[in-house]
């Protein structure tokens, strides 16, 4: 009977030691800070927005908006590597640095984590917590357009032409770009592995082609309208001709463009105008000029230069609506 209970009394210490070495080695690994790290990490590949926010903790800033905490934002994550930094010199007690290695959307870079000790689940597993939230802060400015896209997924600025926090996941990678019918900027590709830093970004929208080609259609008819006053000086045109003489009974001038200008457009600070930069063209006036001093007839045929300027600015969708400026 003693023997009996002496296996038992072995069986139970080893059972006990089992225990407490499986305890020890999963606070080691699966609830260590590595692997609570590990955790976050792997619900960013899932792309699990809802997991990652959970385990991410408080947001850095109320005000930030979530447009990019979404799976068709997220950077697809691969070749993971966490590693548990050993030293601890200068950190807190019960805080620890995690090293993570990674590729997002292709693009090797790496990032460091610090956790810190948040209890005890049921007593006995090590819980973590981040020390700061693991998300970034985008400052995010869009300049003369409102429109943007973030990893190819449309999104709208609050407000035209100012800055606008977004938080993103990190680690990751977003590239925005701004491209509208007769808008286009450069894009602008962000790592994003500094857990809890804020990057700037601006994207600048520039005139493209199709818009400098409708306002120099739209520059075109202005001028062949004032090109068709038979008058020397055509109401609220950027040319006219004085003349000496007096034009011959029966006739009339006749102006046509033979060079219009060429177009450069500059954006202004409200959203839908743009400036046409100041240039120059040419205008050609045919005319019969009869003289005060004899009466005598004499054809007038001159190139008269112009400078034209002008604020372009849309009226619907596809409206572009000229005023002269001088």
């Amino acid at each position: 009977m003693r023997g009996t209970w002496l296996r038992v009394g072995i069986a139970a210490a080893v059972l006990v030691g089992a225990f407490v070495l499986a305890v020890v080695i999963l606070n080691q690994t699966v609830y260590g800070p590595a692997g609570f790290v590990k955790g976050y990490l792997d619900a960013l590949v899932r792309k699990d927005a809802k997991a990652a926010l959970a385990l991410a903790g408080p947001s850095p800033s109320s005000s930030a908006l979530d447009d990019l905490l979404t799976p068709e934002v997220m950077a697809d994550l691969t070749d993971l590597d966490v590693r548990l930094d050993p030293d601890t010199t200068g950190l807190a007690t019960g805080h620890r640095i995690v090293h993570v290695a990674f590729r997002a959307d292709g693009v090797p870079g790496e990032a460091a984590f610090e956790v810190e000790d948040d209890g005890r689940i049921l007593g006995l597993f090590d819980r973590w917590a981040f020390t700061d939230s693991p998300l970034m802060q985008v400052d995010l400015t869009v300049l003369h357009a409102r429109e943007f896209s973030a990893n190819g997924v449309e999104r709208v600025t609050p407000d035209t032409d100012a800055d606008a926090t977004y938080l993103a996941f990190a680690p990751g990678a977003v590239t925005f770009a701004s491209s509208t019918t007769y808008t286009e900027a450069v894009p602008q590709s962000v790592m994003l592995d500094r857990p809890g830093r804020v990057v700037d970004v601006q994207l600048v929208a520039y005139a493209d082609a199709a818009l400098i080609e409708l306002a120099a259609a739209q520059a075109q008819q202005y001028l062949d309208a004032c090109a068709a006053q038979p008058v020397l000086f055509p109401a609220n045109c950027p040319f006219g001709q004085d003349v000496a003489d007096r034009i011959a009974r029966g006739s009339s001038p006749h102006w046509s463009i033979t060079e219009y200008p060429s177009i450069a457009l500059q954006p202004t600070s409200t959203l839908g105008q743009w400036r046409v930069v100041p240039a120059g063209g040419v205008a050609h006036l045919q005319a019969r000029i009869r003289s005060i001093y004899d009466g005598s007839v004499s054809p007038l045929d001159v190139d008269v230069p112009f400078t034209i300027g002008y604020l372009a600015t849309f009226v619907g969708a596809d409206d572009l609506v000229l005023t002269p400026q001088p």
